[in-house]
């Protein structure tokens, strides 16, 4: 998985996205850097998010070429287990918490556009890559 996201230039990838029908995520808001490692997450949950709202500018590699802002909870403190399987529990702001809440839409089969309150752009920018907006399934 980290080889197609790192492939595509992604940042995160979810294991439905490429056929792989396991609760799993992969994440590296830091591609560049390699003394900063991907985070793999399995059977990830989210325990709590944050009252505050902000929006974000959201991609996919599902969807490519589509970029719309979504608004998604600041921050998100996650509970998964590691690639050796060691329970851990992280709290996440800013891009991290972001993608985080994205993948894990994905483990549910929600895209990012689902989430899109702005239909006029959502519209517009889905028919510009040739997508249907009659897919989008809002949440």
């Amino acid at each position: 998985m980290l080889q197609t996201m790192y492939s595509a230039d992604g940042i995160g990838l979810a294991a439905p996205q490429v056929g792989v029908h396991k609760q799993v995520i992969v994440i590296d808001c830091e591609p560049d850097k390699p003394e900063a490692p991907p985070l793999v997450l399995i059977n990830p949950t989210i325990k709590s998010t944050s009252g505050e709202v902000s929006p974000f500018q959201e991609g996919c590699l599902s969807i490519p070429g589509v970029y719309l802002e979504v608004k998604r909870p600041e921050v998100v403190e996650v509970s998964y287990r590691d690639e050796y399987g060691r329970p851990q529990t992280l709290k996440a702001k800013e891009l991290l918490s972001t993608v985080i809440q994205h993948e894990m839409d994905h483990l549910n089969g929600v895209l990012f556009v689902d989430r899109v309150e702005n239909k006029l752009a959502l519209t517009e920018e889905l028919v510009k890559h040739k997508f249907s907006p009659k897919a989008v399934k809002a949440v």
